[in-house]
């Protein structure tokens, strides 16, 4: 593994929490199963990935740990997080070609945190924490399920995954400005992998912005499942 790089991608895309995490649980996939470099290299990595699968009704089942990793009690959402991790390292290697060096990316991780789009991009990682929190406040009853990581899925990185009162799972994306309707896409693509992976699980989804353009009101109109909820600020005020 490319431990240096790999920690100055993760500090300059995740909170300092979710890059330790992720850090770590890579480590872990590594032990169990060989140095990750190779893996990625031979394009192994969603093989591996293959192996850490472990659905609720696998759970339900009583089925026995289907990987190398020993994972504890709870494997359901443990393998998922191990999964998400090792995920998360292919994609830190697909990306890397960006830069020339180790060196370089800690330079262009801080240079993207300056942009604009890094500042969007510190906003919704602001916003995913508030709402991590306060979560409730979304829709009464849900459970946030993910330990605090965003769970992979073929298509990508969910910003949130939720357990609601009825069992169903539920995808939540969030984005800071106007959404548009390549957000819809891109929610409907990670509701249609957990449905592959959870066939006996119902998926919804709740798409979370300021504002949405015309093509994604028009476009959930389509899609029962998928439900969009705006966000507000309230502000207090004290003295000083």
């Amino acid at each position: 593994m490319k431990s240096a790089a790999f920690k100055a991608w993760l500090a300059a895309n995740y909170t300092p929490n979710s890059a330790a995490t992720h850090f770590s649980q890579a480590k872990r996939v590594e032990e169990a199963y060989g140095n990750l470099d190779a893996i990625v290299d031979a394009g192994e990595a969603e093989q591996v990935a293959a192996e850490l699968n472990y659905s609720s009704q696998d759970a339900k089942s009583g089925k026995p740990n289907p990987s190398k990793i020993t994972a504890g009690n709870n494997l359901y959402t443990n393998l998922a997080a191990y999964k998400s991790s090792l995920r998360c390292y292919a994609r830190f290697r697909e990306n890397e070609t960006e830069f020339a060096s180790e060196a370089a990316l800690e330079i262009a991780g801080q240079a993207i945190k300056e942009k604009h789009e890094g500042k969007q991009f510190e906003l919704e990682r602001h916003l995913q924490s508030e709402l991590r929190r306060e979560i409730v406040q979304l829709e009464p009853g849900l459970q946030i399920i993910d330990e605090g990581l965003e769970r992979s899925v073929e298509s990508g990185f969910m910003d949130i995954l939720a357990r609601d009162e009825a069992g169903a799972l539920v995808v939540i994306e969030l984005k800071a400005g106007l959404a548009r309707r390549e957000s819809i896409g891109q929610i409907t693509g990670y509701m249609g992998d957990l449905i592959e992976e959870e066939p006996n699980t119902p998926v919804r989804g709740i798409l979370v912005a300021a504002e949405f353009d015309k093509s994604c009101r028009s476009g959930v109109r389509a899609i029962p499942s998928l439900r969009l909820k705006r966000y507000r600020f309230n502000f207090t005020f004290e003295d000083c």
